[in-house]
C-alpha cells in the first residue's frame, strides 16, 4: 500500500480545490476503505513527524490544509479558495444563521442555486425542509473551514452588528459569479 499512500497523498494535494473519496478510488483503482485508511495513516504520520500539513475533509471532498495552530505564520498570503460570489452568498448564510432559500434568492439571484450546491458540496452548509421550505444552515464544516469555533463566530457576529448599528439597512448585490 506505500506506493498507493503516495499516490493519494500526491492526488490531494494536486486537487488543490479537494478531491472525493470516489474520485481517489477510481484514480488509484483502489477500494475506498483502503483509500480512507491511507489518508488515516498519512495523517497519523503527518502528526508523529509534527507536519506543518494535515488532510482534512469537508464535505466529500478530501484538501491538504496547512495545521490550525500553524495558520497565522502565513495569513497575509492565505485567500479562501471561494469564488467572491460564493463567498457573499456564504456570509448572508452565516449572518443570518439560517435562511429560506427563496429570501437567499431574492438577495442574491438565481446564481445562489449553484453557490448553495457548491457550498453543500463542500460540506459548508446543510438545507432542510421547515414547513415545506428549503432552508439553509451552516454545517459544522464552515467552522473548521475559518478556524473559528461556534461561540468565537457568534461573538464576531455579536461585534458586527453593534459596530453596524446606526448604519442604513442597505443590502449590497454582488452580481459576479
Amino acid at each position: 500500500m506505500s506506493g498507493t499512500k503516495e499516490y493519494i497523498e500526491a492526488l490531494i494535494f494536486a486537487f488543490g480545490d479537494g478531491i472525493s473519496l470516489e474520485d481517489l478510488s477510481k484514480r488509484t483503482k483502489t477500494d475506498p476503505l483502503i483509500v480512507k485508511k491511507a489518508v488515516d495513516d498519512l495523517n497519523k504520520a503527518y502528526k508523529e513527524r509534527k507536519s506543518a500539513f494535515t488532510i482534512a475533509t469537508e464535505g466529500d471532498l478530501y484538501r491538504m490544509r496547512l495545521r490550525s495552530d500553524l495558520i497565522h505564520l502565513a495569513e497575509d498570503t492565505l485567500k479562501t479558495d471561494l469564488r467572491k460570489g460564493v463567498l457573499m452568498t456564504l456570509s448572508i448564510i452565516a449572518t443570518r444563521g439560517k435562511i429560506r432559500q427563496s429570501e437567499l434568492v431574492k438577495l442574491r439571484g438565481s446564481l445562489s442555486y449553484q453557490h448553495v450546491k457548491e457550498l453543500s458540496r463542500r460540506g459548508l452548509v446543510t438545507s432542510y425542509l421547515e414547513d415545506n421550505k428549503k432552508v439553509i444552515r451552516l454545517a459544522p464544516a464552515f467552522y473548521d473551514y475559518f478556524d473559528v469555533n461556534s461561540k468565537e463566530f457568534n461573538e464576531i457576529k455579536k461585534t458586527v452588528k453593534e459596530e453596524l448599528k446606526g448604519t442604513e439597512d442597505t443590502t449590497v448585490h454582488y452580481q459576479g459569479n
